[in-house]
């Protein structure tokens, strides 16, 4: 009798330990799938984006302002503070604006880091321009995070035009706002412009090692449709609209730029080549701050520096006629 108790005794707590770890494993799936939103990890099953799942609460988002012609999305890590606040020192300072109604709004990701994230939430207190996404922060979530910025900024603020950049560039501050007032198509229109990634680097990375590797299950085609380069692209209201329904039906790939073309091509939106977006060259002479609308390559102290070129342009560049098209 005694024997049999221990068994039954020992089967019940075989059991129970079992049952705890199922209840463990349920929690620790249902937090990586929280906090953890690879798409290796949690792919789409051929679904498109889950927008609401995209949203956090974590930080109270910005304000937008009323009338806006132009929000510009900058994508940043989490870490990069001293990129932000060059940003905010320079060509988004309000010192710096025009006649013209533009914000800046500044978009990142999770983190796991408990002082990074104490950090984040004092940066936003001061200064109210971070949306954080539900999503840890990730080169191959980029994807996520433009999706969820462009999303928040149709439906919340419904700005004429958002111009996607990263922090590392500099925004020509002083011509594209009024450049696209008077020479945009107006919010009616269609417009996706930026510079086009050549064919050649259209083709789809398979290689697992390659921090773009997209497999045939996620987008089967060797070679993605025309994009603008993530360095920096303009779209319409109507256009982010039209995308942002594409990306709805189209699952997501971790290539943000090649993603975005993907949907533009469903929405039947060609896109505009033009070379006012452009790698930082330092043969540039002064008058090319004139032209360029975004430059990428910048660190935090570089953004100064382009800020003094930019204004240089107004007394040293009158002699040059202004370029008054995209192309």
């Amino acid at each position: 009798m005694a024997i049999r108790r221990v068994w039954c005794l020992k089967v019940l707590l075989c059991v129970a330990v079992c049952f705890s770890f199922l209840q463990l494993w349920n929690s620790r799936s249902q937090l990586l799938e929280r906090w953890f939103r690879f798409f290796d990890f949690a792919p789409s099953g051929g679904k498109g984006i889950n927008f609401p799942s995209l949203f956090s609460e974590e930080l109270t988002e910005p304000e937008c302002r009323t009338e806006l012609l132009l929000l510009i999305l900058v994508a940043s890590k989490p870490d990069h503070q001293d990129s932000r606040k060059a940003i905010r020192r320079t060509w988004a300072s309000p010192t710096e604006r025009t006649v013209d109604n533009w914000q800046v709004v500044f978009l990142v990701g999770r983190t796991l880091d408990v002082e990074l994230d104490w950090r984040i939430h004092n940066e936003q207190k001061a200064s109210y321009d971070i949306l954080m996404g539900d999503y840890l922060d990730s080169y191959r979530n980029l994807t996520l995070k433009v999706m969820h910025g462009m999303k928040w900024a149709a439906d919340r603020c419904r700005p004429r035009y958002i111009l996607k950049t990263d922090d590392d560039c500099f925004v020509n501050t002083h011509y594209l706002p009024s450049f696209l007032r008077d020479r945009g198509p107006g919010s009616s229109g269609h417009l996706y412009v930026g510079s086009a990634v050549p064919e050649k680097k259209r083709v789809v990375i398979r290689d697992p090692l390659s921090e773009r590797y997209v497999s045939y299950r996620e987008y089967e085609p060797n070679l993605y449709p025309p994009y603008a380069n993530g360095i920096g692209y303009i779209v319409s209201f109507h256009a982010a609209k039209s995308i942002l329904r594409a990306a709805r039906t189209v699952p997501p790939i971790p290539v943000e730029d090649a993603y975005l073309g993907i949907l533009a091509e469903r929405a039947g939106i060609g896109l505009l080549a033009s070379p006012r977006f452009a790698q930082r060259n330092l043969k540039w002479s002064v008058c090319n701050y004139r032209f360029l609308m975004v430059i990428r390559g910048l660190s935090p102290e570089d953004q100064a520096l382009a800020l003094e070129n930019l204004r240089r342009t107004r007394t040293s560049c009158n002699h040059s006629a202004e370029v008054a098209h995209w192309r």
